[in-house]
């Protein structure tokens, strides 16, 4: 797999280049550093995962090449900006997935690498707090709520926010286990196989038939 890192930081690019090298699907990284040299390199490499930045003066910006890039890879926005517009801006212009700089260790970067390459979104909380927060008004208009116990839908709401399994459990008083088997009785009743797909349906479930 080739991911291309698009990033106007030099050290941003470094860090991310030492976290990449270490995860064995990725057997190709390459580097961008303004928005049109991400282009040459999308072009010239045909990546499988971007990861984005948004603000690379004096160029264009990463939403501004978002669309042309997302046409034929999955791409992450991989940023310091927690602005809820440019979220949305970038979600709506096919992102598969917005984090913000922060705690992203190999795990993290591992795994929202693999829920995009499986065709799921990936989420962190400022990201998360955005898609949701048309739906927090009335949650009760959630039409899978339906489909699952109380319990579920709860703890489903939490990962939506994106918690994870153990601060769900911290915040429920459950073990992490309880929380993981109560997602996984879950994931059939909204017709779902992964925890992005859950996270997904449930920050945008299907209109109701009247």
């Amino acid at each position: 797999m080739k991911v291309l890192v698009v990033d106007d930081n030099a050290i941003v690019r470094l860090g991310l280049q030492s976290v990449l090298h270490r995860i064995e699907a990725v057997h190709k990284v390459i580097e961008a550093d303004s928005a049109f040299s991400a282009l040459e390199a999308h072009h010239m490499h045909s990546p499988d995962i971007i990861l984005l930045d948004i603000s690379m003066p004096p160029g264009r910006s990463g939403l501004e090449i978002l669309p042309e890039l997302a046409r034929d890879a999955s791409v992450i926005m991989l940023t310091s900006n927690r602005d809820p517009s440019s979220i949305r801006e970038a979600l709506d212009a096919g992102a598969r997935g917005y984090l913000v700089h922060g705690q992203l260790g190999i795990n993290e970067v591992a795994g929202a690498i693999e829920t995009c390459r499986s065709g799921g979104l990936v989420l962190g909380r400022e990201a998360a707090d955005v898609m949701l927060s048309p739906h927090t008004q009335d949650a009760s208009n959630n039409p899978l709520r339906a489909q699952v116990s109380d319990r579920e839908a709860e703890i489903l709401d939490l990962a939506a926010t994106g918690m994870s399994n153990s601060r769900i459990a911290q915040q429920l008083f459950l073990s992490e286990r309880t929380v993981k088997n109560y997602l996984n009785s879950a994931y059939p009743k909204i017709q779902v196989h992964s925890r992005a797909e859950a996270i997904a349906i449930w920050l945008s479930p299907p209109p109701t038939h009247q």
